[in-house]
């Protein structure tokens, strides 16, 4: 089940201690090597390439925007939607969410008589994020194109 935000929050701002902590951590940012992280970015750009209906990379057709390459993409002229694309990567352990949140489209503003923004919600409705981490294996980021290649209507990728 895709998270929800049922009510309105408020942006609360890291405690004093929390950023101790945190000026802490950031010496552990040298392990997650920013050429691997990269690598495991521009590897589903690659593995997704010639597939029919799905943008990788730093720009998409759907956006014309540039993105942060965090593993996002979009499925368009899709046979499948990306809600279902989802539930299979979930139903074949891959933690996959949904990508970009348009606040006027939660249920916390239900309400709220705004302005239709179709591009927003068309990102929105058609936008996921795959697994990008520092432990994610090519055989895993392979694997997880495959399923996202299989749902879109078509074959496994033929392994090189």
């Amino acid at each position: 089940m895709q998270e929800r935000y049922l009510e309105v929050g408020f942006n609360f701002r890291m405690t004093d201690l929390q950023a101790a902590v945190g000026l802490v951590q950031l010496g552990r940012l040298r392990c997650w090597s920013r050429s691997a992280a990269e690598g495991r970015r521009s590897g589903y750009q690659q593995l997704l390439a010639d597939v029919p209906g799905v943008c990788t990379g730093p720009r998409t057709r759907l956006t014309a925007a540039t993105t942060n390459r965090s593993g996002c993409c979009c499925l368009e002229d899709r046979l499948v939607s990306r809600d279902e694309v989802l539930e299979r990567l979930a139903a074949k352990g891959v933690s996959a969410r949904r990508g970009i949140m348009a606040a006027h489209l939660e249920p916390a503003y239900a309400e709220a008589n705004g302005l239709p923004l179709p591009v927003t919600e068309r990102v929105t409705r058609d936008s996921l994020i795959l697994p990008v981490h520092h432990e994610l294996t090519p055989g895993e980021q392979e694997h997880i194109a495959d399923i996202v290649q299989r749902r879109h209507g078509g074959a496994p990728r033929k392994r090189r």
